[in-house]
């Protein structure tokens, strides 16, 4: 009698939490059916006529057109002297720079720091854990400016260089991670490298490093897709090396470099697309592997 009223309400719950999933998938896939019409439609078309959730009468290709004149880019200063115009391809050029290296050395960060204490005894390990606990745990807030004197004082302020070594940092969940990942590798395999005479970064990179491949490419993934979007630090740290985040940005609220297409809803929604697009693509492509577990190659012991 018991295990019946447990099953009945165990089943009530996995009902309810499935109606409210598939509630959020509905309300999701309205949204992007929405957003992609509407940025095709005119403005005329949207607001006069009154057609909200029809489809196009006419789609307008040239939205797309539209929306990437936008966020061009004007006046801007770099080095003390003006750049007269970042178009739209610069402006992607400059986002996989950015969210591709910041990605890929804030993936490597933390695997060099998890690697180097899975696989030695220190006393420091301890300490060192219990210290990206407290930083994960306690916010630190008005670094802001301490770390622009600091760029520029090393003189890599509005480079790539500078926004590189700002991500080279282990100081987040993922050190927990790879820490975990590296103490399921068989330490055979390190032991079978140690009898052929490779040194410890051999070890590192010919060994453990493949095992953990996976790891790494589901966290770079995750950073890439985080960075795409991400315009506010390339406003403080990077000015002149905008991104098409930063361009959506000044398209949507207007600034002295660049135009504004505030009250244009079908182009800022062309613009939004654009930018969705290459994460979406990327989510299709990976989704096993976002949507899987974090698993390694190899043996465990």
């Amino acid at each position: 009698m018991l295990k019946t009223k447990k099953s009945n309400g165990d089943l009530i719950i996995r009902a309810l939490i499935a109606a409210i999933l598939v509630a959020y998938t509905l309300i999701f896939l309205f949204l992007m059916y929405w957003a992609i019409t509407t940025s095709f439609k005119t403005e005329k078309e949207l607001t006069l006529r009154g057609n909200y959730f029809g489809l196009p009468e006419e789609w307008q290709w040239e939205n797309l057109k539209t929306a990437a004149s936008f966020f061009a880019m004007k006046d801007v200063i770099r080095n003390g002297r003006t750049i007269m115009e970042i178009p739209f391809g610069t402006q992607v050029l400059y986002t996989v720079l950015y969210a591709g290296g910041c990605a890929l050395v804030h993936t490597l960060a933390p695997i060099l720091v998890a690697y180097a204490t899975s696989r030695f005894t220190y006393r420091f390990n301890r300490a060192l854990e219990i210290i990206v606990l407290i930083t994960m745990i306690v916010p630190i807030v008005g670094t802001q400016s301490s770390m622009v004197s600091l760029l520029v004082d090393f003189n890599i302020y509005d480079s790539y260089l500078g926004l590189y070594a700002q991500k080279f940092f282990f100081v987040d969940m993922y050190y927990f991670v790879f820490v975990s990942v590296f103490k399921g590798v068989s330490h055979s395999y390190y032991e079978a490298a140690e009898i052929d005479g490779a040194n410890e970064w051999t070890i590192f990179a010919k060994v453990a490093f493949p095992l953990i491949l996976s790891s790494a490419g589901l966290v770079f993934l995750l950073h890439f897709i985080r960075l795409w979007n991400d315009y506010t630090t390339l406003l403080i740290y990077a000015p002149s090396h905008p991104t098409i985040a930063f361009g959506l940005y000044q398209m949507m609220a207007g600034s002295s470099s660049g135009s504004t297409a505030k009250g244009q809803t079908p182009v800022l929604l062309s613009g939004c697309i654009m930018i969705m697009i290459p994460v979406m693509i990327l989510f299709i492509i990976f989704r096993n592997k976002l949507m899987g577990n974090l698993t390694i190659g190899g043996v465990k012991e």
